[in-house]
């Protein structure tokens, strides 16, 4: 039970977070969701930085693996909102626009989790 409350606290702060995000950025008159983009690219840079240093010397279900990056990365982190901001770009503005930001997204978070890694590795260690 313990275990359930430090993902929820996390995952309150780490919603917290994504949802200030939102606000400070809320006035781009973009077509794309930026707000999104940052707060996956910065959850996935925090898990790649994260992922080194509390999985290699502690269990999965250590208080602060389970604070940081199932509750706070996960809390930040908006793959809801990422699939529902694609379906609305979908029907607003088309298959091309929504591929666009769904690639970004994808690769760059994807790099964002390598590069927290490699920082984590070399600097961190």
């Amino acid at each position: 039970m313990k275990e359930l409350l430090w993902v929820f606290i996390g995952g309150g702060l780490g919603s917290i977070c994504r949802y200030a995000i939102t606000v400070l950025l809320k006035e781009t008159n973009s077509v794309y969701p930026w707000s999104t983009l940052l707060a996956n690219a910065f959850g996935s840079l925090l898990i790649g930085l994260l992922v080194n240093q509390l999985m290699r010397n502690n269990p999965i279900h250590s208080t602060y693996t389970l604070f940081w990056i199932f509750g706070f990365c996960g809390g930040l982190t908006t793959f809801s909102s990422f699939v529902f901001e694609n379906i609305s770009l979908f029907k607003d503005y088309g298959l091309l626009k929504m591929i666009i930001y769904a690639s970004l997204s994808y690769s760059i978070c994807l790099y964002s989790v390598f590069v927290g890694m490699y920082f984590s590795k070399e600097f961190l260690s």
